[in-house]
């Protein structure tokens, strides 16, 4: 990350790494404190400006690229906590770092797999599967649900747009 990326992270707490979820690769790992705001880990105002973060330091130069990344991530650990997180169970957030890409991965001790549902006009919620399907169409990504011994792990991928490539390569 650049000097001047590093001077745009938001003013939070430095990432809680976590251990056990056997995953591959260097990637930011962050505890999620739960819906009820009692105990460890970052609220979602906080995971909301790490996947900002972390998608400005692959993509610099799209700030709609930010725009979604910030939002996929919200709606992502907003479904782990509300249907996901059993029993008090952690809820974990990677950023794992991939060229070219900015990617999420959310884990929780749910096994069952998320489903998309149809909100009415007047429904305030149902949407997010929605929108983060939307959002990783847009940038010809993709959602993967992988289950696992603990629960499960839904990453999103969503590549970096072929012109900010560009104007990064031409800049290094």
């Amino acid at each position: 990350m650049t000097s001047a990326h590093r001077d745009q992270q938001p003013s939070i707490r430095a990432p809680r790494m976590t251990s056990g979820w056997n995953l591959p690769g260097p990637c930011t790992s962050l505890l999620v404190r739960p819906s009820s705001g009692e105990g460890e880990g970052l609220d979602l105002s906080e995971i909301r400006a790490w996947g900002r973060v972390c998608a400005e330091a692959v993509c610099p130069y799209a700030g709609a690229y930010g725009d979604a990344a910030e939002l996929v991530t919200s709606e992502l650990v907003t479904n782990a906590l509300k249907h996901g997180a059993r029993d008090g169970q952690r809820v974990v957030v990677e950023f794992p770092s991939s060229p070219w890409s900015w990617k999420i991965r959310v884990l929780d001790s749910s096994p069952k797999p998320p489903r998309e549902v149809v909100a009415h006009d007047d429904d305030v919620s149902g949407r997010g599967l929605f929108l983060v399907h939307h959002f990783a169409s847009q940038y010809d990504g993709r959602l993967d649900v992988e289950i696992t011994g603990d629960g499960k792990a839904v990453t999103c991928t969503l590549p970096i747009p072929a012109p900010s490539r560009a104007a990064e390569e031409a800049s290094a």
